[in-house]
């Protein structure tokens, strides 16, 4: 996979960030330091690069009817203004890609926002266009810059800069509210001349620059997955413990049979749990997990320190037979015999 640089890279370059590559994304790393920046993220304001998600726009009189069949999710409860967790699944309940649907107006123009990890917009667009007869709607996937605040005064922030953090359009700008970075988060889609320029002078008020690896504690210390660290193509919806994607009542989309299937006669093979682990600071991302017996149960996929639990937590695929609330497991390959404490999600 070829590596790609955002529309901000640039700037945070100049901020004098680390950087890694995520899924084909070179992102910031670090910014300012981790820990200051994870501070700033729960007390005040921390400014993140957003281009590990891809953006599209779909518009038309048939815009909720098309993706009624396509995606797991109710389309025709999305308000204007609102917000909704959704999923792209082939037929056999694999998924193609996670989705946030935003429901936006553009003046008197109402359209769907559609957030995905960047590295699935275009398989998303190829599917588009397979599905696409003679519904009455069109689709673009502008360039953007995408720039995210987390924290308390994030509001404020945005008020000094002239903009109303209420507001979803300020002349081709999108104001919009994420419900998956782990703590309140406003994000910022557009030009990507105008974004860097918010984005200076929000700095130059205070805000902090930052990087992925506050992003991860943020995200994981609320268990949220992400794509390509705790679920990807090879994994199922239900696997995933991702329920409040799908609707169960809405009626046919691809896959839907075997998230019903699933939903009515008992659990995926593998599930996505929560970890929570008994000790050390080395991180355990890919390490396997084992029964007593030393059978394999499951592997780590996602692991952080949090200073909020002050211990280390995260999440892993376990077996269906280990996948029991306090069920203890031994973390091949750690220090000191450490364990994972398993947790099930709440569906």
């Amino acid at each position: 996979m070829d590596s790609k640089t955002t529309e901000l890279n640039e700037l945070f370059t100049a901020w004098g960030a680390d950087f890694v590559n995520q899924d084909g994304m070179i992102l910031p790393l670090r910014v300012s330091g981790a820990g200051a920046e994870y501070q700033a993220a729960h007390e005040a304001c921390a400014i993140f690069d957003g281009g590990d998600r891809g953006w599209m726009e779909m518009s038309g009189d048939d815009t909720s009817d098309f993706l009624q069949r396509l995606l797991s999710s109710d389309i025709r409860t999305l308000s204007t203004d609102g917000v909704q967790w959704s999923a792209m699944l082939d037929n056999k309940g694999h998924w193609i890609s996670d989705l946030i649907l935003f429901g936006l107006h553009r003046g008197e123009m109402k359209l769907i926002g559609i957030d995905m990890p960047t590295c699935r917009q275009e398989i998303i667009q190829s599917k588009f266009e397979l599905m696409h007869f003679s519904e009455n709607l069109s689709w673009s996937a502008p360039t953007v810059a995408r720039l995210m605040l987390i924290g308390p005064e994030s509001p404020n922030f945005l008020n000094q800069i002239g903009i109303d953090p209420k507001a979803s359009d300020i002349d081709e700008l999108l104001v919009i509210r994420r419900p998956d970075r782990g703590a309140s988060c406003w994000e910022l889609v557009g030009n990507s001349e105008r974004i860097s320029d918010y984005a200076r002078r929000l700095q130059q008020a205070g805000a902090l620059p930052a990087g992925q690896v506050a992003l991860d504690i943020l995200r994981v210390e609320e268990r949220i997955p992400r794509w390509g660290a705790d679920f990807n193509q090879d994994s199922t919806l239900p696997e995933s413990n991702e329920w409040h994607r799908a609707s169960l009542d809405k009626g046919c989309y691809t896959g839907q049979e075997v998230v019903a299937r699933i939903n009515t006669y008992g659990k995926a093979p593998r599930q996505l749990c929560q970890l929570d682990f008994s000790g050390g600071t080395n991180p355990l991302h890919g390490h396997e997990l084992q029964d007593e017996n030393g059978t394999t149960a499951g592997v780590v996929c996602s692991w952080v320190w949090s200073p909020v639990a002050d211990q280390a937590i995260g999440m892993g695929i376990v077996k269906r037979k280990y996948a029991h609330n306090n069920f203890v497991l031994k973390v091949l390959g750690a220090d000191n015999g450490e364990t994972a404490r398993v947790l099930i999600p709440k569906q």
